[in-house]
């Protein structure tokens, strides 16, 4: 898989809502975009096979930090997951690491060890990070990279949720038809599901601090669901 798909499929394939009624709608070519600006951002790290971010995701995840999971998978490196969404404490890589994480948890203890610590401002559409200069700023930094990139893409990094490797490429039902609906952040056995759909052009609906009524009524307003992910099971 690449962003071969993505990259012309029409039509919003990510419908993001977060808290305080914040909302996105990001097509096929603009996911790809974002993913590709990523992956010369983490190419200023040397990202590739010795590159691991990780990402803790202590509010849920957020569309920018699926982004950021995908441009390194993309391109050869090392994602690792955080295994509880609703609170910091994740336990960080043992190995040299750079994490990705919300502003507010950049002081994190288990982010002491991390060579760099990449800080993005949840706002949907903040365009900077208020943030000192022993950290990147995301919302900023990101916007200067093209979007496209010179490398070859396709999915050889690798994915952990915790200390459990996920076989991400191989998603027990390769069809783009319907919408995933994700509440915060997929199971472990989930995320194989829900990047292939993605990348595949498929519709996904990803929502953080949404109850279940909002979800309900959200996802029905927007077509046929196909499944859902994470904690929303009704």
């Amino acid at each position: 898989m690449d962003l071969s798909i993505i990259s012309r499929t029409g039509g919003p394939v990510l419908f993001w809502r977060g808290p305080d009624f914040d909302r996105l709608d990001l097509t096929g070519p603009v996911v790809a975009n974002w993913v590709n600006k990523g992956v010369g951002l983490f190419g200023d790290y040397d990202l590739g096979p010795d590159f691991t971010l990780f990402v803790p995701m202590p509010a849920g995840l957020h569309w920018r930090e699926l982004v950021a999971i995908l441009s390194v998978l993309l391109a050869d490196g090392r994602v690792v997951l955080g295994t509880d969404a609703q609170a910091s404490g994740s336990a960080a890589p043992d190995a040299d690491f750079h994490a990705f994480v919300p502003l507010g948890h950049e002081d994190d203890e288990s982010l002491t060890a991390a060579e760099e610590i990449f800080v993005y401002n949840p706002p949907a559409l903040a365009l900077s990070t208020p943030i000192d200069e022993d950290f990147i700023d995301v919302n900023s930094a990101i916007r200067a990279y093209p979007d496209v990139t010179p490398r070859r893409l396709q999915s050889t990094g690798t994915l952990l949720v915790g200390d459990q490797e996920i076989q991400w490429t191989e998603s027990p039902n390769d069809s783009s038809s319907g919408i995933l609906v994700s509440n915060s952040t997929p199971r472990p056995e989930e995320w194989a599901t829900f990047l292939c759909h993605l990348l595949r052009g498929g519709e996904s609906l990803l929502a953080n601090g949404m109850d279940d009524g909002g979800m309900t009524d959200l996802a029905s307003s927007l077509g046929e669901v196909r499944g859902r992910l994470g904690s929303w099971t009704k």
